[in-house]
């Protein structure tokens, strides 16, 4: 039995790609060829049996690559020893084994804090692995999650992986320090059997291990980091689609209070359109205590209904007092303050301000106070299905985060959309919590599920209790 190839018209053999032309066959036709020859026994029809031909692709938007009629996966993977230092453009390395011809490549990230996107350009190629580099944009000191979506074309059809990479930002100072967390995280990959090469990613963790005795470490990082001993890491990519849904909700994840215990630390979390802070404990939401063995003059100072929090959009609204059984709201009797100056009725913070929110007094004098940030919302939103990961709703408001000042490990998180765990800590970098169904949720890149008061959960960062 031949076939017509779609692509130079010429008969061959069935199979997936034409003998004469070498390009893939996408359609079966049968041109000119004895119609009796497409038609099996037991009398199915010419159209029949194209609907049912196994040359066919299967239908489906996007596909893993097909190599023999079984799927493989590409391979993706980074230099562990990629490193960018803060305010200076830099550059990303990936290899990339297509495990077939593939043509168009690109890799394509963004920064889920700052929003920054980079990109690297379309290329054409063949079998076998190739490196590719991504120039970076100068970015702050930090360590931060990126979105990568990697995309090519293969056999006549265009396919997109997705995951996530963490990206090191370091200050030229903090060399030393730097190149230490470099050599615990290679020696860990190493360990957990994710290095590609062990003996490399070895040499290249000792030489960071030396660089503490180094007598100019920048210029001795920037050696190491130029070198050629690479730490190549497997990029856990998935084919791109909707965000994993969670998992069936159980009863005790609906609540309207959380508290995380991060080690010694508090992590609280409120939830509402409104959240109260006052002296009174019954009638609001925060309510602080004096440390032990601190005078509590200052604390009895704080008014029954201090203050409260909402959200106007995009931005949070930090009101004085407190509303009444009648609807009226009642000042608070010594004021609030934002960065020492006393607030009328209220005062709106945009997402990102910082300052400093004083009770019964300007911080100055000796009142009350706690850091308090308007956290910015993830930028890919934590709850939106969508494979662009696009906001989803009205997502857009952000956080505000209250830090006591007085030596309490204490935090405090009016929660209305979603919060960033690194604003919390730095360590918890790509962690986002957020509302769902009534209850409290959590997402890191792919993974997700339910805060549960009474569970433990072992992280990557250490245990948090959940109560």
């Amino acid at each position: 039995m031949n076939i017509s190839c779609p692509a130079c018209g010429q008969f061959t053999s069935p199979g997936k790609f034409c003998e004469r032309c070498g390009k893939p066959i996408q359609h079966v036709q049968t041109g000119d060829a004895p119609k009796t020859e497409n038609v099996e026994k037991g009398g199915a029809s010419p159209q029949r049996r194209t609907e049912q031909s196994p040359y066919l692709p299967p239908v489906r938007e996007i596909t893993p690559l097909s190599a023999a009629g079984t799927d493989i996966p590409p391979v993706l993977k980074i230099d562990s020893l990629c490193l960018l230092f803060e305010n200076l453009p830099g550059i990303l390395r990936f290899r990339f084994d297509p495990r077939a011809t593939a043509e168009n490549v690109s890799i394509a990230l963004e920064n889920s804090i700052t929003g920054t996107t980079a990109k690297s350009h379309g290329i054409v190629y063949l079998q076998g692995i190739r490196e590719i580099n991504v120039p970076i944009p100068a970015q702050p000191a930090g360590l931060f999650l990126w979105h990568l979506a990697l995309s090519y074309e293969a056999a006549g059809r265009k396919h997109r992986f997705e995951g996530d990479v963490q990206v090191l930002v370091a200050r030229p100072q903090e060399a030393q320090k730097v190149a230490g967390q470099l050599s615990v995280t290679i020696t860990n990959n190493i360990h957990n059997g994710n290095a590609s090469d062990i003996h490399i990613s070895q040499r290249a963790a000792d030489e960071l291990a030396r660089l503490g005795r180094a007598e100019n470490p920048f210029d001795e990082l920037r050696r190491i980091v130029l070198g050629a001993n690479r730490a190549w890491v497997p990029v856990a990519i998935d084919l791109a689609g909707g965000m994993p849904v969670l998992p069936v909700q159980p009863g005790a994840a609906v609540r309207e209070t959380l508290t995380l215990d991060i080690g010694t630390a508090k992590l609280h979390f409120f939830s509402g359109r409104t959240i109260r802070l006052g002296r009174k404990r019954e009638t609001n939401e925060i309510s602080l205590r004096p440390p032990d063995g601190v005078s509590d003059m200052a604390y009895r100072a704080v008014s029954r209904a201090q203050c409260h929090f909402s959200h106007a959009g995009d931005r949070v609204v930090v009101y004085d007092g407190q509303m009444d059984d009648s609807r009226v709201v009642r000042p608070s009797s010594y004021g609030t303050y934002w960065n020492d100056r006393r607030i009328g009725s209220s005062v709106e913070l945009s997402a990102g301000e910082t300052g400093v929110l004083s009770l019964s007094g300007a911080a100055s004098s000796g009142s009350v106070a706690l850091d308090a940030k308007a956290c910015r919302p993830m930028r890919a939103c934590a709850t939106c299905p969508h494979a662009n990961r696009t906001w989803c709703g009205d997502g857009r408001r952000p956080a505000l985060m209250l830090t006591r000042r007085d030596g309490v490990s204490e935090r405090f998180v009016a929660l209305w959309s979603c919060f960033p765990m690194e604003e919390a800590d730095p360590s918890f970098e790509g962690v986002v919590i957020f509302r769902k169904d009534g209850g409290f949720a959590w997402r890191r890149g792919r993974r997700c599920g339910w805060l549960v008061p009474g569970e433990t959960l072992d992280t990557d960062f250490g245990q948090v209790k959940v109560s």
